[in-house]
């Protein structure tokens, strides 16, 4: 590649980045998630050119990266953390880089089902104790914390302090109508959003597990 053309692609992640970072500003998801993606292509060439031009650091950010991993799990957006995955895995500079870039993304992939029985756990359980759930589910206090903590800047939940503790309220509504999709074949389904918090059999495609519901469903239903 041409050094005209890594520097095209530096000046485009960096306005890419630009953009991302007043997005997560403005809390606009999930909009944000399609920017992230449309990095990747960049991000190569990026830091060939930093490499040679010497801009420190060599490495950028990839602020783009980090906001994925950090909401995108909690959001239950599964296409954008597939398609993260699927870019760190092909890229080779990225799965043996000494910032864990491969191993971060394949765990915000296994947060996205932690997040999921997390909240299936607040559906069935409202005003539970927020210190009693880990021992409850077996998952760490600190990664309980932190999904919450998310959860609750984006209004889907209320904390409501007592003496023994903190009690979690989901606000989101079980009968409401919201629109899943079957991980394996990606076929939607309409229904009921407490039927996708058990495993379904896709219609189309006969395996049976959890459907991811639509980011932008789970926030509409918000209250």
């Amino acid at each position: 590649m041409k050094k005209a053309d890594m520097e095209n692609h530096h000046d485009e992640y960096t306005a890419l980045e630009a953009r991302i970072s007043a997005m997560v500003g403005k809390r606009d998801f999930p909009a944000v998630f399609p920017v992230c993606v449309a990095t990747f292509e960049h991000i190569v060439p990026a830091i060939k050119h930093r490499r040679q031009s010497g801009i420190e650091p060599e490495m950028p950010a990839l602020l783009s990266f980090g906001v994925i991993c950090d909401y995108a799990p909690l959001l239950f957006e599964h296409s954008i953390l597939e398609s993260l995955l699927a870019f760190v895995r092909s890229t080779r500079l990225l799965t043996r880089h000494e910032n864990g870039y491969l191993e971060r993304a394949e765990s915000a992939s296994k947060r996205e089902e932690t997040a999921r029985v997390l909240w299936n756990h607040l559906e069935q359980n409202p005003g539970v104790l927020e210190q009693s759930i880990s021992q409850q589910l077996g998952v760490s206090h600190d990664i309980v914390v932190e999904i919450v903590e998310v959860w609750g800047e984006f209004g889907i939940v209320v904390r409501k302090k007592e003496q023994g503790g903190d009690r979690l309220h989901l606000r989101s509504v079980l009968d409401a109508e919201v629109q899943g999709v079957c991980p394996n074949c990606g076929i939607r389904g309409t229904g009921r959003k407490e039927l996708f918090f058990k495993p379904i059999s896709c219609q189309k495609c006969g395996v049976v597990g959890y459907y991811h519901i639509k980011c932008g469903d789970a926030q509409d239903q918000a209250v």
